[in-house]
């Protein structure tokens, strides 16, 4: 066991002092990697940070309850009562007939007929209201429904109004973000491991007579492939220690005009902030597409070199 790690550990080294006598080509192959990992990084940020947007967005949807006309002042503000006691509820606001016709005049502005109509009607014809506001665990499109139809059997409400269609199309959209972001990270995830795998390409050729006499005089394929398997994943994992360190950076630009608008609109941030488990997860990937593209360079070409 101690000789099987002794010999691991002395190729990494013999790879690490390669790497070290060919820095131009080496910095070159690992920003090649590192830009190439950023792009899914930055991806996964931007769907993460919508979605978390989405779940803490004080803009959900709101649920406009209207009374009868009829009811009287004590019924309504025991319904009011009522409702805002309800446990999928957060905020709850009791709209009065004069509030609301203030309201739509203000909304309304520069309607020239509307005076006109309401001096015809001769009474304000807007009933009394509430406003609701669910809390995050029911602001999901089912909860809204369900919580929608329980609120329209109680007595002295009218009509129960929920407006879905931003927040669905919202939600539609996300999704189709986040499969295009699925699919461009697979394209670049498969575009990674032909550089790699390009770079490991020229590498057997630049060392096509040592691998002939190391054949030679005996060598195993398993030897002759552990180097380049060692290339490879050096490559993923250096390269992707260097995309961790061009996201933080671009994090950091975007942090302080980002921050701001967090504080307008009430938000404790827009930007998802990376956890070490995350980082953590692109070292490894990238170490082993790295490693599997490696492999597959070598399973191509290295066949082919057989000693004469």
């Amino acid at each position: 066991m101690g000789t099987y790690i002794a010999r691991h550990l002395q190729v990494l080294f013999a790879t690490l002092g390669d790497l070290r006598r060919t820095p131009m080509s080496t910095i070159n192959t690992l920003l090649i990697i590192a830009i190439t990992l950023l792009l899914p990084c930055l991806l996964y940020v931007t769907v993460k940070s919508a979605q978390t947007l989405s779940d803490s967005w004080e803009g959900r949807p709101q649920i406009s309850i209207f009374l009868k006309k009829e009811i009287s002042d004590d019924t309504a503000t025991l319904i009011f009562e009522e409702v805002k006691l309800h446990p999928s509820i957060e905020l709850a606001e009791f709209v009065t007939p004069e509030q609301a016709l203030a309201e739509f005049k203000v909304l309304s502005k520069g309607e020239a007929n509307l005076e006109q109509e309401l001096a015809f009607l001769g009474e304000n014809p807007l009933p009394p209201s509430i406003v609701v506001m669910p809390d995050k665990a029911s602001a999901k499109s089912e909860k809204l429904i369900a919580l929608k139809d329980e609120l329209s059997q109680f007595d002295g409400i009218e009509s129960v109004r929920l407006d879905l269609d931003w927040t669905d199309r919202f939600n539609a959209m996300l999704l189709v973000f986040s499969r295009v972001a699925m699919l461009l990270s697979g394209l670049l995830a498969l575009g990674l491991i032909l550089i790699v795998g390009n770079t490991i390409k020229l590498l057997i050729f630049n060392r096509r007579h040592e691998i002939e006499i190391t054949k030679l005089v005996g060598g195993t394929d398993t030897f002759v492939r552990r180097p380049f398997l060692y290339y490879g994943t050096l490559f993923g994992l250096l390269g992707s220690i260097i995309s961790l360190g061009l996201l933080l950076g671009a994090a950091s630009l975007v942090a302080q005009p980002l921050n701001q608008l967090a504080e307008l609109y009430q938000s404790n941030g827009l930007i998802h902030q990376v956890t070490a488990l995350e980082m953590l997860a692109v070292v490894l990937v990238g170490s082993l597409l790295g490693w599997l593209a490696a492999r597959w360079s070598v399973a191509q070409h290295l066949r082919d070199i057989q000693p004469k």
